[in-house]
């Protein structure tokens, strides 16, 4: 979905109402309270980002809010993440009314009444996003509705980004425009406190219990786990990331284990190496191999025979190398 519109060509009566229509359909449904197009007219673009939706507002000033007819109006339940780059706009939503200018973000909830009021020519955009994902990308956290800082950190970088996409976003391509919209969450996310640690621990146990129990399953992956956990990658990353290790390292040492086991197991010797990797959930024998002689210092084949009390090496090996 992509597009523009503006009131050129239309009378000075009809302006007002042509704004809050195309407002309201591209965007989320609007009452304008005010609007004064002209002399300076408005000028609507947008355009599809994955399942979200960039929309820059260039023009006059004018007022409106959304409340609960607007609200009930609305298909889905999104967040609009707000930058002026140029003007003044007013905003309130609960109890915090704000003032923005240039180079202010806001995130404000589209399932909330808000009001809004631009008392001078304003270019801002907005970037909508449904709210079902961003609360995925922010785990357990709380959005940080309202002003994001953008003079140092991730409100920075935030601000800079959605600046580029507004320069940008008509020439980038459908896999990289959905992955502009997951680095402008990823770097919400990063403004929300992370998990206590209290609720990582619990959620390091559960997480372990699971690797314990389905880490020879080669579709364990950390997104996969973070699913049957019903928690979002993120977040179990985080979780970990406070023992100074990572999921995939969890899940890895696993199935070196059961490879070791296997591999000094007589009952198994009839096994090529390939097949115990294999059967311990790697789905690449070659990458098996390699992460085994990082582990332990020598090839599954040489462990094997160690073990077994085989002859290994030149005219010795008893089968080929995963």
């Amino acid at each position: 979905m992509h597009g523009h519109w503006d009131t050129r060509g239309l009378a000075p009566s009809d302006a007002g109402e042509g704004v809050r229509a195309e407002l309201s359909r591209v965007h989320l449904p609007w009452t304008l309270t005010e609007c004064r197009p002209e002399p300076f007219g408005v000028r609507l673009a947008w355009q599809g980002l994955g399942d979200g939706t960039l929309v820059e507002y260039r023009g006059a000033p004018c007022a409106g809010h959304r409340r609960a007819r607007e609200i009930r109006r609305t298909e889905r339940a999104y967040a609009g993440l707000l930058l002026v780059l140029s003007g003044r706009e007013h905003v309130r939503q609960g109890e915090g009314a704000v003032e923005l200018r240039a180079g202010d973000l806001f995130l404000w909830d589209g399932t909330r009444p808000i009001d809004f009021c631009v008392p001078a020519p304003l270019h801002k955009l907005t970037l909508l996003v449904p709210r079902e994902r961003l609360e995925r990308s922010l785990g357990r956290g709380t959005p940080p509705w309202g002003r994001i800082a953008t003079d140092t950190g991730n409100g920075a970088l935030l601000a800079g980004h959605l600046a580029a996409l507004g320069r940008l976003a008509g020439g980038l391509g459908a896999s990289t425009a959905g992955l502009s919209v997951d680095f402008a969450l990823d770097l919400l996310a990063g403004l929300v406190a992370p998990p206590a640690t209290s609720g990582a621990s619990g959620l390091r146990a559960r997480a372990g219990a699971l690797i314990d129990r389905h880490f020879d399953d080669p579709g364990l992956t950390p997104t996969r786990l973070a699913s049957l956990l019903d928690v979002t990658p993120r977040y179990l990353h985080m979780a970990f990331s406070a023992t100074g290790g990572t999921v995939a390292e969890r899940i890895r040492a696993r199935r070196l284990e059961r490879l070791a086991r296997d591999l000094a197991d007589p009952r198994l010797a009839g096994r090529s190496v390939t097949m115990l990797a294999l059967a311990a959930g790697f789905d690449d024998p070659a990458h098996a191999s390699r992460a085994f002689r990082r582990a332990t210092g020598t090839s599954p084949s040489a462990f094997r025979a160690t073990a077994l009390g085989r002859p290994h090496g030149p005219g010795g090996a008893d089968e080929e190398e995963a």
